[in-house]
This record gives structure tokens, C-alpha cells and sequence, in this order.
């Protein structure tokens, strides 16, 4: 496998979401990834996933953030296999620390869905790794991210990694920035793809009860004090007792449902909700790019584009590795 730096919506209804040739930092792809490898055993994929990430799409651009946290979520644990969609026989990684009621069912039901539609064509051919991350690239295009390339030829792991693995390779929101940089280094991957791909908190939400940490016993000095009084209201609601563990917030107020570089502002502006976010502000490399990205919308995604190709090409399973699972959410027999 290369390995090469990573990390983690106004709809474009006229856009081609086209893929071409991408490679990894060092000028590598994983052995077994290709650009048309279902060409001839399955001609039809491509257009059967789009079609449906854009049925999604139309209907919840927010679905755009719940499949990029998949991919982030599936590939930052033992490469991306799709182990995060495995539910059953024993272990799951869905109900692991970082992960439990944090990554949404109705996004994993999507991915179910979509694999189905592909099955009934071309059983036993495409592989729900492929699925999520071609689903994931072509939803971002929709939502007014750039247009990313991807390889498709990954296949399934067959077990799903324990809580302890789990909670070892998700980066904590409470990371020091010497902490995410070692967290993205132990990945093989560098400052840039942190910042790029910390981007993504551009959209999507926040459970309160991460919220809280930034708000409770006092109010984090990374938050602007309005701000972090706005949270209160939201997060901390005088009826609150009985319902707090659902409650969510949008992570970006700015652009709540485009992929853009308003994350960027936001930590400039001290209005980015996670310690993690405010900590790119404490080393100079990382601070540099985010003072860039918030600028230079276009540095942004260019940058964006070759951490996700990086991301999505860690830990791969090819070749006679791994299996192509028939259903997403249970090993074949």
C-alpha cells in the first residue's frame, strides 16, 4: 500500500460527477485499484450509485456529511474494508466508543440500500468498500465540493475491529494538536491532510454530549463568547433532563448544508465547536494552512481532493485479500 498523509449544500443538479486517474503522494497507487476495474465485470456500477446518491442527495443534502464521516470513520480503523457497516455475528464497530450514536443509521441504511441496487445487477462483483467511497466522493460533488478521483477495487474485510482498536485510531475532538498530529502521523499521513481533511467539519453535526465538553463545568476559552452562549441555549435547554442525549447542533452556522471553506473562518473566528478544531491555530504549519484555506477556497479543495484520495487508499484489501460481502452488514458465510 502507498502510504502517503490524510485524516475526517447547495446542490450542483448539472454537474457530471467524473472520475479520472489519482495517485497517492509518492506517486503510487495500492496494487489492484484502477480507475475502470469494473469495466467489464460490471459496467453498470458507476451509473447505479450515482443515481442513487443523487435520489439522497435531492431529498437530504445532509445525507453529504453522513456518508463523509463513514468513509473518515471506516478508514481510519484497520484501512478501508467497510468493517464499520459489519453489525453482526459478534463484534461491531458501530457501537464502539467513538462511534456509538455518533454516525447515523439512516447514512448506514443508505449504504445498504445502494448495495442492493447493485447486487440485484452484479452480484458478487462490487464490493461495499467501493461502495462507500465512490457513494461518499460523488455525494460531496453534489453539495458544492470538488470533484475527486477514485479507484475503485477494494474489497471486504470479514471482521470488524474491537472497541479498543477502535478508540485507538478515531482522533478524540479533545486532541491537542501534538496529539492529532501523531494521531494522523501513526496513519502515515501529514499536517496538510489534517487541516484539509479537519475541512469536512465544514458540515455536518454535533451530538450535545460532545458539545458539552467545550461548555461544561465552564465555557472553553476556544469558543467567542456569544457563540458558546448560543451553544448553551441549544445544547443545554431548561427541559433538557429527559431528552439531552439526542439533541444535536449544526457544526457550521455560516453554510449549514454546502461543502465550502467556511470551517476555515469559523476557527479563525473562534466559532468551530471542537477543541480539535481550535487547536490547529497552536502550530505554525497548521496555522499557515488555515489562514490560507479561509482565503482560498480553491487552495482548499485541491488539497481536500488528494487527502481524500490518500484516505481512501489506506489500508486497502485487493487481489485474493479480503471478499466482496454480498450484504454490507453481516461477513459472508
Amino acid at each position: 500500500m502507498a502510504t502517503s498523509a490524510l485524516c475526517f449544500y447547495l446542490l450542483i443538479m448539472s454537474s457530471a460527477v467524473c472520475f479520472s486517474l489519482s495517485t497517492a503522494q509518492n506517486g503510487d497507487s495500492p496494487q489492484g485499484l484502477a480507475l475502470d476495474f469494473y469495466q467489464n465485470t460490471c459496467p453498470r456500477a458507476h451509473d447505479i450509485i450515482k443515481a442513487e446518491v443523487l435520489k439522497v442527495v435531492n431529498q437530504n443534502p445532509s445525507q453529504a456529511a453522513g456518508l463523509m464521516r463513514i468513509v473518515f470513520h471506516d478508514c481510519f480503523v484497520q484501512g478501508c474494508d467497510a468493517s464499520l457497516l459489519l453489525t453482526k455475528p459478534m463484534v461491531s464497530e458501530q457501537i464502539a466508543t467513538p462511534n456509538n450514536a455518533s454516525l447515523r443509521q439512516s447514512t448506514i441504511r443508505i449504504l445498504d440500500h445502494i448495495k442492493d441496487q447493485v447486487e440485484a445487477v452484479c452480484p458478487g462483483v462490487v464490493s461495499c468498500a467501493d461502495t462507500i467511497v465512490l457513494s461518499a466522493a460523488i455525494a460531496l460533488e453534489l453539495v458544492g465540493g470538488p470533484n475527486i478521483s477514485v479507484l475503485m477495487g477494494r474489497r471486504d474485510s470479514q471482521t470488524a475491529a474491537s472497541n479498543q482498536t477502535v478508540i485507538a485510531n478515531i482522533p478524540a475532538p479533545q486532541l491537542s494538536i501534538s496529539g492529532l498530529k501523531q494521531n494522523f502521523q501513526n496513519h502515515g499521513l501529514d499536517s496538510r491532510d489534517l487541516v484539509a481533511l479537519s475541512g469536512a467539519h465544514t458540515f455536518g453535526q454535533a451530538h450535545c454530549r460532545v458539545v458539552d465538553l467545550q461548555l461544561t463545568p465552564t465555557l472553553s476559552s476556544d469558543l467567542n463568547a456569544g457563540f458558546a452562549a448560543n451553544l448553551v441555549r441549544i445544547c443545554q435547554p431548561n427541559n433538557s433532563a429527559q431528552n439531552r442525549g439526542g439533541l444535536t447542533v449544526h457544526l457550521n452556522f455560516l453554510s449549514t448544508d454546502v461543502f465550502d471553506n467556511s470551517y476555515y473562518k469559523n476557527v479563525l473566528n473562534k466559532v468551530a465547536i471542537f477543541h480539535s478544531d481550535a487547536e490547529l491555530l497552536n502550530a505554525p504549519d497548521t496555522k499557515q494552512l488555515v489562514q490560507l484555506y479561509a482565503g482560498d477556497q480553491g487552495s482548499f479543495f485541491q488539497q481536500f481532493k488528494l487527502s481524500f484520495t490518500k484516505m481512501v487508499q489506506m489500508g486497502v484489501l485487493t487481489g485474493q485479500n479480503g471478499v466482496i460481502r454480498t450484504k454490507c452488514s453481516v461477513s459472508n458465510s
